[in-house]
């Protein structure tokens, strides 16, 4: 009988207790971001993950490409792609990079800020070629669509993750390596 005294007295702390867990594992381990879950967002932090990738074709020549989501699950879908930034394990970035290799990648011009630092600019100049084009998995319904839009496929794709900071008392930003996983087809 006491029992069920103190549950009834306590039972709004154990629900709500219950909840935060259930919004901690979400926002560390699935598509539920750290700063989202009804006030949880205290407990958060400010490190942001960011993969970014490159692709070889089959005559060695590298691409770079930028890691988009569809609100359609073809070919990545926005809640895998929030889940593997948000928490990157080596299965779901291995599942990311064949997505990436099975799918056509389409090509736009790369368009750069006007305020980017004078070694950055010079980097670019010096690898035109290489950023002249950044690719983006692309659905296409028949091969033929894909070829007229000059969409290519790749042979394997290189992912690396950085972590960025962000510090408050001088409002600076630092991005530091943490891996990289190659992806062959």
């Amino acid at each position: 009988m006491k029992i069920l005294k103190n549950l009834d007295n306590y039972l709004i702390c154990y629900v709500l207790i219950v909840i935060a867990f259930i919004q901690l594992y979400n926002s560390q381990f699935d598509s539920l971001t750290p700063w989202k879950g009804g006030g949880f967002g205290m407990f958060s932090t400010n490190k942001n993950t960011n993969i970014t990738a490159t692709g070889y074709k089959k005559d060695g020549d590298s691409i770079l490409i930028n890691i988009v989501s569809s609100k359609f699950s073809i070919p990545i879908s926005k809640n895998f792609l929030i889940s593997t930034k948000n928490f990157p394990k080596k299965e779901k970035l291995k599942k990311l990079g064949k997505q990436i290799i099975n799918s056509y990648l389409k090509p736009n011009h790369v368009e750069f800020p006007s305020n980017i630092d004078e070694n950055t600019l010079n980097h670019i100049n010096n690898n035109n070629k290489f950023y002249e084009f950044v690719y983006e998995p692309t659905y296409y319904e028949n091969d033929a669509t894909a070829l007229a839009e000059e969409a290519i496929k790749i042979e394997r794709i290189k992912l690396r993750l950085f972590q960025t900071d962000f510090f408050e008392n001088d409002l600076t930003v630092k991005k530091s390596f943490i891996g990289e996983i190659e992806i062959s087809n």
